[in-house]
Parts: structure tokens; sequence; C-alpha cells
């Protein structure tokens, strides 16, 4: 009886989608099924293990409930095959809402019709399968008008990043996933996808409705979506799925949050907060965008919708402080690709966007992605009736300029209250007219208002994240049961420092407190947020060394998890006649899939008799969020000096979002001192991220062909207040290959007796480049600091670009 009257309760907090559910009248289970019965409950059964909850289900009647005993269920393999009715689903829940949890290798497939999966976690494991949730149990038994509510999932990915999966799947048609929590995930493939590989689940009519999706990580490659609704192959067809009132929070995995590929979707009143993407149209038609909130608090790369396709409709949205560009534009309406196959990009025609809000945005871009394929303009797009409240000169750009953007009844204001009304002295362009505008505040944000444009703020239902995600989900604050401490060791105590940092915990520090030699053997393994330091009463650097007759991959390797400042130690790749270690610092070549961080402080890399050893090495597969390397001299390798160039297969993958190299030394290097690679023609991410500021490079890489600094597919490059002397002179002192829309420079930089500086579109070089003999006060003994003030007599040069060198100095 407890049971059955604790089933009762929760079966009545079942939210609907309309939010307008009386016990004794009605339940919504699907936002287009609405039953006006009571609900009767015909049992309830209790199950202990997944063969039970499979048994249950199959001989469950309509109106049964079946509940899962509250516990840990380990590796649980959930294949439920059942039938209810719209009056009377067969309900599956926890005891109590959460109280069930899924490990291991779970996951869970539903089949049949009118299934109600309430309350669910799963944490702690990833899928066996294709997915974590299915909505079929295999190809020929597909769910129907079946619904999954209140469920979370974190910590659920793939121990290896570019795994692919997928957390939620919809096969099938009515389906729905409603208050659910999704918590960044952080392997290759979209937190949820519909399916439409057959007719049976096409023009589907699916729900994805009040759900949190908390963060995704960048993923550094394509296939990090958030939500995707079918593919190329099946564009051409409807899908008809709503993706409506969801919160989504920092969702930065590609460029990507929402793609729609597949037609007459709608996707509406949802909030983007913060997130660096958006929401785009990439295939299909009669798509329908509307009372969506973006807000990008200025945060960079935080775009809005991107149009493709012909006939979508895009209104009443507010954008708002977006500074995204080019396809993270805060709108962007692309060019399309004459005689486009399938998996390209159709023209947009028939465009309509109306009643649309932008505040304090980048500039809008009409005629995105136009080059040498994609050069059909779009056609018949009306923009109509917009308001767009700006301080900016510039309102939009047109790649085309051909009357393809038909503008009319917009209305133009200055969002700068500081600002005098002038600014609107200059032209307002055609369709656009100075507005009167109201103030409207919505959730804290004071929005321009206008009865004439803009979109409807005094009906706009903007989502916040309590009113969506599981109700019950509270997440675990984790605290530490200690403070971080710091542990102190002797050249003599090296063989405990690989169990000092097993046992070490998050934050700690490792402090060696002798110069000289610490002997190791075998590779340090990081898994955790460490500082490695010398102590700072040294006047010289401890120096690892490889005591083995085996060969180290690297003195430290960063595994899963691992986060790594080291600063004030030299690394050296040969000792006596002992092993070489293959690198000073690299992350693991086992499976990784969270991005780590390491910073590199005051070190040195020296005596790497290899051309494949390098000081620092990133693996296939791994990710750096940050590589940090100041203050530190690479010299005498044979390698490379800091290599990121492991992925080689062109699909846009790379090694490190931001690397950022200062006041570092790289001389007498065989091979490249800095190589990173991004292959491929891939456009959905926004890295790597380089700057390279105040550095010095001596005799780097003279080979034929070679290159001292070598940066393929890098899109975001500074080059700033650095000297090359004799590098690269067999072929180049820096080699770019770029696209035509990434942003790169070199300036304020000395190339004496050194290579060229090569690149596709020969635009990266500033108006400061200089070729002037440097004198460095001690080249013997690698002080290759300027020798007195900056060579600059000559007023070309900026005090202070060349008058502080690098100070590394090798002791």
């Amino acid at each position: 009886m407890k049971n059955l009257i604790l089933s009762l309760l929760i079966i009545c907090s079942l939210k609907g989608y309309t939010k307008n559910i009386v016990f004794d009248k009605s339940i919504v289970i699907n936002s287009r099924i609405t039953v006006d019965n009571p609900i009767r409950i015909n049992n309830s059964i209790v199950v202990n293990n997944p063969l039970e909850l499979k048994t249950a289900v199959s001989k469950a009647g309509p109106g049964d409930v079946i509940l899962l005993k509250d516990k840990e269920w380990s590796n649980a393999a959930m294949q439920l095959n059942g039938k209810g009715t719209a009056a009377q689903p067969v309900i599956i829940m926890p005891e109590t809402p959460g109280g069930v949890i899924f490990t291991g290798q779970s996951y869970l497939q539903l089949s049949g019709e009118y299934l109600v999966v309430k309350d669910l976690h799963f944490k702690n494991g990833y899928t066996p399968k294709r997915e974590v949730i299915s909505f079929r149990t295999s190809e020929t038994l597909l769910a129907n008008h079946c619904r999954v509510t209140g469920t979370v999932i974190e910590n659920y990915s793939q121990p290896e990043r570019f795994r692919s999966d997928t957390w939620v799947t919809f096969y099938g048609k009515n389906n729905r996933i409603d208050h659910s929590t999704f918590v960044d995930k952080l392997n290759l493939g979209p937190v949820i996808i519909a399916e439409l590989n057959d007719e049976r689940s096409q023009q589907n009519d699916h729900l994805i409705d009040s759900n949190y999706f908390k963060g995704r990580s960048r993923l550094g490659a394509n296939g990090g979506e958030t939500i995707r609704i079918g593919v190329s192959r099946y564009s051409l067809t409807a899908s008809r799925t709503t993706i409506a009132h969801n919160f989504f929070e920092h969702c930065n995995g590609e460029v990507e949050i929402v793609s729609i590929k597949s037609g007459e979707n709608r996707v509406c009143f949802n909030t983007f907060f913060e997130c660096e993407g958006g929401l785009v149209l990439r295939h299909g038609s009669d798509n329908v965008v509307e009372g969506n909130f973006f807000m990008g608090n200025n945060k960079p790369f935080t775009g809005g919708v991107r149009v493709i396709n012909p006939r979508q409709k895009v209104f009443n949205n507010v954008f708002y402080q977006l500074q995204g560009t080019n396809f993270r534009a805060p709108l962007s309406v692309l060019n399309g690709v004459p005689n486009s196959l399938i998996n390209r990009y159709y023209q947009v025609k028939d465009a309509w966007i109306e009643r649309n809000t932008f505040v304090d945005c980048s500039n809008i871009l009409f005629g995105a992605g136009k080059d040498a394929e994609r050069t059909l303009a779009p056609e018949n797009v009306q923009f109509k009736k917009n308001l767009i409240a700006t301080s900016r000169e510039e309102i939009y750009t047109d790649a085309n300029n051909d009357q393809g953007i038909i503008f009319s009844e917009n209305g133009l204001v200055n969002s700068d209250q500081k600002t005098p009304a002038d600014i609107y002295q200059r032209k307002v362009p055609d369709g656009f007219v100075k507005a009167k505008t109201d103030s409207y505040k919505i959730n804290g944000i004071t929005l321009p208002y206008s009865r004439l444009y803009g979109a409807d703020l005094k009906n706009l239902k903007v989502i916040t994240p309590e009113k969506t995600g599981a109700a019950w989900y509270h997440p675990e604050t984790k605290k530490a049961w200690r403070k971080p401490k710091s542990t102190f060791l002797k050249a003599s105590q090296s063989p405990l420092l690989a169990v000092t940092l097993k046992e070490a915990l998050a934050g700690d520090t490792i402090v060696f407190t002798e110069t000289g030699f610490y002997p190791l053997k075998e590779e340090l393994i990081i898994t955790k947020t460490l500082v490695l330091m010398a102590a700072k009463s040294l006047k010289s650097r401890p120096i690892f060394v490889n005591a083995s007759f085996q060969s180290l991959p690297a003195f430290i390797t960063l595994e899963n998890g691992g986060n790594l400042t080291v600063k004030g130690i030299a690394f050296k790749g040969n000792y006596e006649s002992f092993a070489n270690a293959d690198a000073g610092i690299r992350s693991t070549d086992k499976p990784m899939n969270k991005p780590y961080k390491l910073t590199i402080d005051d070190c040195e890399f020296f005596a790497y008799n290899e051309s494949t050893n390098s000081g620092f090495s990133g693996s296939k597969s791994t990710l750096a969020d940050s590589l940090i390397v100041r203050n530190s001299i690479f010299h005498h390798l044979s390698g490379s000096g800091i290599d990121l160039s492991a992925e080689k297969d062109d699909k846009g993958i790379y090694n490190a979002e931001y690397t950022l190299i200062t006041n570092c030394v790289f001389t007498n290097l065989m091979g490249t001192a800095i190589n990173i690679y991004r292959g491929g023609n891939d456009e959905s991410t926004l890295g790597p991220f380089v700057k390279i500021d105040h550095c010095t490079f001596n005799e780097v890489e003279n080979r034929e062909q070679g290159s001292a600094v070598k940066l393929i597919g890098a899109q975001q490059v500074s080059i700033l207040n650095s000297n090359f002397s004799s590098s690269g002179q067999g072929g180049r002192a820096i080699f770019f290959q770029e696209y035509r829309w990434d942003n790169i420079v070199v300036d304020h930089c000395n190339f004496y007796k050194s290579g060229k500086v090569e690149s596709f579109y020969q635009q990266v070089l500033g108006n400061h480049i200089y070729q002037i003999k440097p004198e460095y006060t001690d080249l013997k003994k690698l002080n290759l600091e300027w020798a007195g003030s900056a060579p600059a007599s000559a007023d070309q040069f900026k005090i202070g670009v060349f008058s502080q060198g690098s100070k590394t100095q090798i002791n």
C-alpha cells in the first residue's frame, strides 16, 4: 500500500508540456495527446535487477507502475518492451526520485507504446552501446508515444574522446524527453539525436522540452553538437520535431549547438546562455525559429542563428550582447553552392526574418561563407520589422550586395545612453528608420521595446534554469578533507617521487629543494591538479634525468584528469650511458576525454638526440585546454621544441585549444621549434588559438624546406615582438596554411638571415617587420638577451620590443 500511494503521488507530479494538468481530468503524456480520463493504477511492483524489470514491463498492462529498487544498479542492460495507453501509460521509476543510480556500462532501450520512464540517474560510467537511452530495442522494434522525464546523465562520457556515442537517440514517432538534466558530455557525438533513417521515424512529432543542458566543453573537432535533428542524407525529409523551453548553458562543443538537418521542425522559447556557437538550420527547409533568447553577455564567440536552405522562418527572437563573428554571428545568412550535393550548402531562398530584437551585438552577416565554392547569394530574404539597438557604426555586412536581402520597416536605436543620439547623423541604411523605444525588463535585463519593431517582449516567456531539468537533482558539492599542502624532496629522494605524486591530493605542491640531478626510473603520471617546482632559493635548476636502461616516453605524462604547473625544472634527454627520454613532458597515449591544462614556467629542455624527440609532445586524441609556456629555453634538440601535430587525419582535429608562448628561447634545434597542426577544411571549431610573444628563435630548423615555426590550420594566431636569427634558412621562418577568415598577424618581429614567412593568402605580415642583426649578450652561454638597449637608434622600433628579450639563462 505504501508503494502504491507513493506511486500515485509521483504520477501526479508528472509535468505536461502545457502545464495544465489536473489529476481528475487529464494528464499530458505528449504535447499532442491529451486524454480526459482519470488515471487508474492497476498494479504496482518493485523490481531488483534488469531481468526482473524487463519481465515486469513485458507483462505490464495499462496503468501499471513498476518501481525500481533504490540502490546502485551497475552494468544494467535494460531493454524494455511494453504497451500502455494514452490514458494509462506504463510507468517505470525508482522508489524515490533519483534513488536509482545507473553506473558502469548501463544503458536503457525502449520500444512499444505509451511507456513513461521517470527520475533515473546515470552517473560514473559510459554506455557500451551507441546510446545511453534509445527509443528502440532493435531495428525492428521502435518506440512510439513514449516519454523519458526527470532523468539526469552526468559523468557518463566515453573514456576516449573520439569514441562516439549519443546520450539520447529518438526513433519511432511521438516520443518525448523532458525535464531532464545533461551535464557536460566530453566525448564525440551529440547529446541528443533524432534519427530519420526509415519511414517509421520520419514526420515523427518528437518533443524535446524543459531540459537543462548544463555545459559542453570544447571538443576541438566536429561532432560536438548538443542536439542534432536528422542527417544530411535524409535532410529533404520532414522531421517535425519540437525543441522548446530548454536552457542551454555554456554549450561550447562546436559551432553548432543545435543542428537542424531536416525539415518542418520548430525551435522555440529556449534560452541560450553564453554559448560559443549557435542554432544552425544546416539542412532541410520550412523550419521555424521562434521566441528564443540568445544571451551572450559580451562573451567572445557567442552566437545566434545561422540560416541555410529555402523557406526558413526566424521571428520574435532576442539576440543580446552576442560577440561571435562569421559562422558565430548573431545572425548569419549563408551563401549556397551551385548544384550543391546534399551534404553541402543549398541556396537560401524565400526566408522570413521578422520582428527580432538585436541588442549590442556584433555585425549581422549576409552572404556568410562566401568563397570560391559558395557563390550563390541568398535570394528573396525578407528582413522586416526587426529592431537593432547598437552603438556600432556598421549595422550589418552584405558580402554580395545584390538585393537578395530585402530590408523593410526595420527600427534602429542607439543602445549607448551615454552617447548622444547624433551617432545616427550618418546615413541610415535603406529599409531602416530611427526608432523610438521604451524600456522593458526581462529577468533583470533592460531591453528596448517597441510595438512597431522587434520581438514581442511582453509576451516572451524567457526560460531560466529553475524551470528546467530534473526537479529532484541537486549536484554534490565535494569538500576537500584537508587543505592543499607542500611536500619537500631532496635529490636523493627521487625514488619516492612516483609514490608521492600518487598519494598527493589535488592542489598539492611538490618542491625540489636541491640543485643537481634527480634520477628517475619511470615516467611520472599526473592524474590530478598538481604543482611541481624548484625551491625559490635555488640558483640553478634541478635536472630530471633517466637512470634506467629502458627509454622513457617522457619524464612527466599527463593522464585523464591531470592538470600541471611545472616551474624551475630542467629536463635532460640523455644522461650517462642510460636510455633516452623521448620527451620532457607529454600527454598520454591512453584514452583521455577531459581537456588538460599545462603551465611550463622557467624550465629548460635540452639534449634530446632523436628527430622524434621533443621538449613537450601532445599525443593523438588528447586536447590541451591551455598550454602556457613562459620564461623557458629549448636548446640542442634533434627534434621539436613543442610538438602539437599528432592529429594527421585532416578532419579539423587539433591538440591544443590555447597555446600561449611568451618570453622563451629556442636555439640550436634541428627540428621545428613550435609545430601545430589542424588539417582539413572543417569549419565547426574555433581553435587552435596561438600566441607567441617576446620569443627568440636562433639556429632553428635550417634543413631544406624546413620551417622554424609551423602553424598549419591554426585559426587565431598572433606572433609579436619576436626575433628570428639564422632560422628556417632552408625554407621558412614561419609557415602558415590558413583560410581567408582566419585571424592571423605577424608584427613587430625581426628576421635576420632567416627564411620567409609563408602563408596561403600572404596577408599576415604587419607594418613593423625588420632585418637587423641581433647582438646577444653571450651566445655561447645561451644568454640570448639583447645586449644593451633595443637595437634602435631606429625610431620605428617600439620601446621595449627588443630591449627586454628573453631573460631565461642556463645554469
